[in-house]
Parts: structure tokens; sequence; C-alpha cells
């Protein structure tokens, strides 16, 4: 991360909710990268380790957030027949924004809806990542991931946990490319997206 990627970021077009919070955590990773730097390397070690344990990495850009621009939509499930089976909200990848917490054995995911107050948002009590994978530093598939539990959404936010323990040091990637939401009284809302969070063990 380097101030020249930062100031294409400020000139990408995205919600203003969504470009404060990538430009305040990129940043923040910017003035840690410095200071890493200024330090010895031995210090930095010391300092990257006890980061890691609390919240190790960036704020992830959502993959086609910015240049799509456009606002999610329902979309109806349908059998062979025709007939309406239940509901998806698609394109959510600019209404919803991702941090990862990276910890020993698993991730904290911090997932924040931009616009909690509007539906399919303001009726969901719960909130489950449905589909994603991890990837290593070259790209390649590391782990296909299944549903996770589900976690209770407060103010707009949920924190979700991912099991990592099978994964060894390294610098990984998450995409996340389906939540799904939950209330009660109400079929689970599949949320699709794309959201890819860089992380390190």
């Amino acid at each position: 991360m380097d101030y020249e990627k930062l100031k294409d970021l400020k000139k990408m077009e995205m919600p203003d909710e969504m470009r404060k919070r990538i430009i305040k955590n990129c940043e923040t990773k910017i003035i840690l990268e410095t200071e890493e730097r200024a330090m010895g390397e031995k210090t930095a070690q010391t300092k990257r380790r006890a980061l890691a344990a609390a919240l190790s990495i960036c704020f992830c850009l959502a993959a086609g957030t910015i240049a799509a621009g456009a606002s999610g939509h329902f979309k109806n499930i349908t059998n062979w027949l025709g007939t309406v089976t239940g509901t998806t909200y698609e394109h959510a990848s600019g209404e919803i924004s991702v941090q990862i917490f990276s910890h020993q054995n698993e991730l904290t995911v911090l997932v924040t809806f931009l616009n909690p107050e509007q539906f399919p948002y303001k009726g969901m009590e719960y909130l489950g990542i449905d589909r994603y994978q991890i990837l290593d530093a070259s790209g390649n598939l590391v782990l296909k991931g299944e549903q996770t539990g589900t976690a209770e959404i407060v103010n707009g936010e949920a924190r979700i946990n991912v099991p990592v323990d099978n994964l060894g040091k390294g610098n990984y990637q998450l995409v996340i490319s389906s939540f799904v939401g939950e209330s009660k009284g109400d079929q689970p809302l599949p949320v699709n997206g794309t959201w890819e969070c860089q992380f390190s063990l």
C-alpha cells in the first residue's frame, strides 16, 4: 500500500461512507508500514506479531464494487417448472463493508451494513457467510469454505468467526461470494456479491 494507490482510491466512484472507511483503514496501514520500515527488523517483527493477534489487516475492497456502482436488487429463485421457491439479494458488494481480524486459529470477519436502515438489512437479526474461499499468495485455492455459523447483528454490524486452523503461516486472501441473513419467521435470505480481503497468519 502506498500513497499513489491511495490517491487513485480517492478518485474512484463509490458511496461516501464506503470511501471514508476504506481511506481510513488504508491510511492506518500506510502509517504502520512506514513505522515498521523506520524501526529495526527485530522490533518490527515483534510489533507485527502483537498487531496480528488483534487486528491483522486492512479493510477489504469489494471486488467490482467501484466499477459497477450499482445498488443491490432482489431476484426470485425458480425451479425447473418456473415456480418461485425463494429470493436472493444480488449485487450487494457496494452495500456491505468487510474487515478481517486474524487470530492464531481463526478469522473474525467484521461485516458492516453501510445502510442498515434500508431493506433487506433493516429486518435482519443474524448473519452468516454462505460461500467463501481462501487463496494463497499465488492465487491457488487452499480452502473452499462451508457455511459458517451465524452472528447477531448489532447496530448494523456482525462479527462472524471463520476457522483457519488448517492453514500454515503466510499471506492469504479471503474471497466471500455470499452472506446469508436471517430473521424470525422469515426464510433465510442469501445476499450475493464479491468481497476480497488480504490477511496474514
